[in-house]
């Protein structure tokens, strides 16, 4: 009798097989026999490597011959490098030492990490602070332009050593700061650029509209041209006594009439242009200096001061398009022969004026104040005028002004009488 054979797989086992790629043996009965001379493949001794995954599944699988697996192992190899944690993990899979030692022996090699580059030596720098006024700058690093500065400031670093330093920009003098800047070191570097000439003139232009608009605006000069005033007049001799006046003034560009009154002494002088006329009673030094006074008077008339500096023969310049509040003299005026230069209130009115030829031989100053309101013009109520290194000088002091007042050639002759109450 022939009895059936039964092949049985278990069925771990049969699971095991197959996630291996392994499909599972047809009975003997039904598999037919291949070629005696051709050898049979088996697919779970050969194929691609093993991932861990697989040999830690293989790890445990009992159901499958430990000479199997370790057969499996040694010929498809392992697609990985076997790691300390890897090998415990196999361990507490129940992988025994001969699947261990197997899958050691395929193993890929480890490779060993590159140690970590070591770091580039940190070259040594040098830092300077750059700071520029009025304006913002260009600058340049040894020849290299590195651009503007920013709200006035600019940083550098680079390798220390002597630098050379330029700073430039338009309608300014540039200048060049020559610095050691050594190793980890912070240098300031300031500088103060000097406006060109017509920045300078520039600057004088726009100052000088400044003072008009605010003494008078264009319109208001033509109100301080003519002007009737009472005060008084102190004048100090060379010798240094001084005489009281009691003053009376009419004057235009082309005329005037002055009276000084002490007690019942009653001195005129009547201007026609540059010639005057006085009256006869003129007797005695002090009566015989007062159309020289009087002619300085005339000639530093606020009015006439800026008309004559408006001329464009004059030259005007300023350091700054706003005056500094230290500065004494904001606003200058030259030509070939004088200069002008002119001290300012903070509401940009002349405060004092000094003028001097361009030899430096002889001078004057000139000083404004209490600034009277007419309709449209500033009139300064007090002026004094001294020439330097000399004791001789002119104090005018008005108490009561008339602007534009309506007067005719006829009113600037001599009157033989005194006009001391006319005007308001």
């Amino acid at each position: 009798m022939t009895r059936a054979i039964s092949f049985f797989m278990r069925p771990a086992a049969l699971l095991a097989a197959l996630s291996l790629g392994l499909a599972s043996r047809p009975a003997a009965a039904e598999r037919k026999n291949p070629p005696a001379d051709k050898k049979i493949e088996d697919p779970f001794l050969n194929g691609a490597p093993l991932t861990f995954e697989q040999v830690l599944k293989l790890a445990g699988q009992e159901a499958i011959p430990l000479r199997r697996r370790k057969e499996a192992i040694l010929n498809r190899g392992i697609d990985f490098s076997l790691s300390p944690d890897q090998a415990d993990k196999l361990k507490s899979a129940g992988a025994s030492d001969e699947i261990l030692k197997a899958v050691k022996a395929k193993a890929k090699p480890v490779v060993a990490a590159s140690p970590p580059a070591a770091p580039a030596k940190k070259e040594p720098m040098g830092t300077a602070v750059l700071t520029c006024a009025p304006v913002e700058c260009e600058v340049s690093l040894d020849g290299k332009p590195l651009g503007p500065t920013k709200d006035g400031r600019l940083e550098l670093s680079k390798r220390p050593g002597n630098w050379v330093i330029d700073f430039s920009a338009n309608g300014y003098i540039g200048h060049q700061s020559t610095v050691m800047v050594e190793a980890d070191r912070t240098v300031p570097v300031s500088v103060v650029l000097e406006p060109n000439r017509a920045t300078l003139e520039g600057f004088g232009a726009d100052l000088l509209k400044k003072v008009v608009q605010a003494v008078a605006g264009v319109d208001g000069l033509r109100e301080l041209t003519t002007v009737q005033a009472t005060g008084s007049l102190t004048v100090w001799s060379r010798e240094g006594a001084s005489v009281r006046w009691t003053l009376f003034m009419r004057n235009n560009p082309d005329r005037a009439l002055f009276q000084a009154k002490s007690g019942n002494i009653l001195h005129e002088v009547a201007f026609t242009g540059s010639e005057f006329k006085a009256s006869k009673n003129l007797k005695g030094q002090d009566a015989l200096d007062l159309p020289t006074d009087f002619g300085f008077i005339r000639d530093y008339q606020l009015s006439a001061l800026l008309t004559r500096i408006s001329d464009p023969q004059f030259k005007i310049v300023a350091n700054q398009a706003i005056p500094a509040a230290d500065e004494e003299y904001p606003l200058i005026a030259e030509n070939g022969t004088e200069k002008i230069s002119i001290g300012l209130d903070g509401e940009f009115r002349p405060r004092k004026i000094r003028i001097s030829t361009t030899t430096g031989v002889g001078s004057v100053m000139i000083s404004y104040s209490d600034y009277f309101k007419g309709e449209k013009a500033f009139y300064p109520k007090t002026v004094q005028i001294k020439p330097d290194s000399s004791q001789h000088g002119i104090d005018v002091r008005f108490d009561a002004v008339d602007l534009s007042p309506k007067l005719n050639a006829a009113d600037y002759k001599l009157r033989g009488k005194a006009l001391l109450n006319a005007g308001n």
